[in-house]
């Protein structure tokens, strides 16, 4: 009687391995498998669930992105931060007019996590900036029931894709079936009185007082350099930046300004920009910054010191560089 059990459990293994390899490997559809088998489509359904449940198939997917654990740590705990994603060397032809390598990576990377992040219901804040726009443009976004996307800053337009605040956040919205607020402003207008009166139009209230409310938003992180996105749109000049640095800045989020220390810094300039300030940025629970590059090694310091930030996303190159930073200064 033992024997007789083993050899029909034996034969049932069997046949749920044949089955499997019909369907996995052969490439079989269920239909030819069930015509070759002799029973019927839907048994042979249940015996590849079966298959699968007795451990006879494992199917794994690889996903094009590797995260780098040991830096991911080593900059949690460094910085205080929520979390951090690092995402190692990758190759990647993303073909003619198509962003390659970490643009396309981290882009990608940041779109998942922010998705993964968005409640329904939920509101996301988003800046500009090309790190930005990378996100925005992923083909990774899903729509989400009933949330809302937020304009940061302030943009009217202009011939730059990725520095265009209210055509990201348009795009954004599109992607999600969201519904949209727009800041309807420069961000750096010519004096404070120009944004007092600014501040008072009833659209541009309503909208900082929604971001204030953002469960999440991701922002890039600017260096204050002739790359920066304020100077590329032509915010700031040469002497803009000189005045900039000469007051200790290293960065900005948002068109708040902070020091390597991460000190927030008031600058003149403050006084004629039109962002959501930088205590109801902090106040966002989710705060998502997403930078790469050597030139940005120090701004992501300081802007995780500041508290701009408490989530990181950037590659391996650049968290090793910002992680060999801090230990320069801890020898110091």
């Amino acid at each position: 009687m033992g024997r007789s059990v083993r050899s029909t459990v034996g034969d049932r293994v069997l046949l749920l391995s044949e089955v499997a390899r019909l369907y996995y490997v052969e490439d079989l559809t269920q239909a030819a498998i069930a015509r070759r088998m002799g029973v019927s489509r839907s048994n042979v359904s249940r015996m590849l669930k079966e298959a699968r449940k007795r451990g006879l198939v494992e199917i794994r997917v690889r996903s094009p992105f590797r995260m780098v654990d040991k830096l991911q740590n080593a900059l949690k705990e460094s910085l205080n931060l929520q979390d951090c994603l690092v995402l190692a060397h990758m190759e990647y032809d993303g073909g003619e007019n198509e962003p390659s390598g970490y643009e396309y990576g981290i882009g990608a990377l940041a779109a998942q996590y922010l998705q993964d992040n968005l409640a329904e219901g939920g509101t996301i804040g988003v800046g500009w900036s090309n790190a930005v726009y990378r996100v925005v443009t992923s083909k990774r976004w899903r729509p989400r029931k009933d949330v809302t996307v937020v304009q940061l800053m302030g943009s009217i337009g202009g011939t730059i894709p990725e520095l265009n605040g209210v055509h990201i956040a348009a795009q954004l919205a599109s992607a999600l079936g969201a519904k949209v607020h727009y800041l309807h402003a420069p961000m750096v207008v010519a004096d404070t009185g120009v944004r007092n009166g600014l501040l008072r139009d009833q659209h541009i209230r309503r909208t900082l007082e929604m971001a204030r409310r953002a469960d999440i938003m991701v922002v890039g992180i600017g260096a204050i350099n002739r790359d920066s996105g304020q100077y590329r749109a032509g915010y700031l000049n040469d002497a803009d930046l000189e005045y900039i640095r000469g007051n200790g800045v290293v960065g900005d989020v948002c068109g708040a300004y902070f020091s390597l220390g991460g000190e927030v810094l008031h600058l003149e300039m403050n006084d004629r920009t039109v962002a959501l300030d930088p205590e109801s940025v902090k106040g966002i629970p989710i705060r998502v910054g997403v930078s790469w590059g050597e030139k940005k090694v120090v701004p992501n310091i300081g802007a995780a010191r500041a508290g701009l930030i408490n989530v990181l996303i950037t590659d391996e190159e650049t968290a090793s560089g910002m992680l060999r930073f801090l230990e320069r200064e801890e020898r110091v």
